[in-house]
């Protein structure tokens, strides 16, 4: 059977096709399951008997025959719909299925590029369009863009001094907005050491001196010992580089483990999720275009790209 990338389902409708990917995302709605797919050509939302799909928490064979039957785009959207409850007690955002029967509904989720300035972009390859978009924090007239990184990326790392400058070049109405992402214990510790920065209000003064500790001076501040975190080691080593850059034991100690962190380090973990940010760094555009260095052709043109998205979704509002 042929094999289809997701971003292609447009040319098979009413074919029986192989599509390999991944599970991100899935939901349950009475006797109706809902699994978002993805191949790294676009998104697709399945529609399935509960019975029929496996109970386990590990996503499905990454070879699935489905029969494509419509494709028609999951339309990104502002508002939520019907809120799901996620292994955290928080709530994720559910893909709103159009009239498919159970066994058969698989929608390219890759709208087709908007006209005027998204012109010289190709939906699927250079972004990614959420089925559902993701709310997003400022306000009206303004747009969003967030950044999901992580401290020991060395990709993060280059990425970072462009980055700077962008923002000090980019229109005031685009916000930045960084997210550390959280897939592990390593991960959620230098996300730790992010908003204990960020409490102390120093991200402007440390936020790159931590990429430079890692990648320059070769100093990891996440200590791992036989295969595991060590919690301890991990904490005195951001104690450390704190302190030796200004920072009153004190102040760390009353920024480090609070209630006001743990809170953040959830909902950066339910960012990772929502997002769908499997690497880093990655770019998401007002909580509905998904991206990076790599789809949008290089660096220079992640920064067009961003650009061109954000002012798109600034005429739309």
């Amino acid at each position: 059977m042929q094999v289809v990338r997701i971003g292609d389902f447009k040319g098979h409708v009413g074919a029986e096709v192989n599509v390999r990917g991944w599970l991100h995302n899935k939901r349950s709605s009475g006797k109706l399951q809902f699994l978002i797919l993805r191949d790294g050509s676009g998104f697709a939302q399945a529609v399935m008997a509960k019975a029929a799909v496996p109970a386990e928490a590990t996503p499905p064979p990454a070879q699935q025959s489905v029969p494509v039957t419509e494709a028609e785009p999951l339309t990104p959207r502002n508002e939520l719909t019907e809120p799901v409850g996620s292994s955290d007690g928080e709530t994720v955002e559910a893909a709103t299925s159009s009239t498919s029967p159970i066994a058969a509904a698989v929608a390219a989720a890759t709208p087709a590029p908007p006209a005027g300035d998204l012109q010289r972009w190709t939906a699927g390859k250079n972004f990614i369009a959420y089925p559902v978009a993701q709310p997003v924090s400022t306000p009206p007239g303004s747009v969003e863009v967030v950044e999901g990184f992580w401290y020991g990326c060395g990709a993060c790392f280059g990425l970072e001094p462009r980055l700077e400058a962008w923002e000090k070049t980019k229109p005031e109405w685009i916000k930045l907005k960084r997210i550390p992402v959280i897939w592990n214990e390593v991960t959620r510790e230098d996300a730790r050491l992010f908003f204990t920065i960020e409490s102390l209000g120093l991200l402007d003064k440390l936020h790159a001196e931590v990429f430079r500790q890692i990648h320059v001076k070769h100093k990891p501040l996440t200590v791992i010992r036989g295969g595991r975190l060590d919690a301890a080691a991990t904490e005195k080593a951001a104690r450390d580089f704190l302190t030796s850059n200004g920072v009153s034991a004190e102040d760390f100690a009353r920024q480090y483990r609070t209630f006001s962190a743990e809170n953040k380090l959830r909902q950066a973990e339910n960012l990772s999720r929502r997002y769908l940010l499997d690497h880093t760094p990655m770019i998401v555009v007002h909580g509905k275009y998904l991206t990076d260095a790599s789809m949008a052709g290089g660096h220079d043109q992640l920064f067009q790209l961003i650009n061109d998205l954000a002012a798109r979704e600034r005429g739309a509002n």
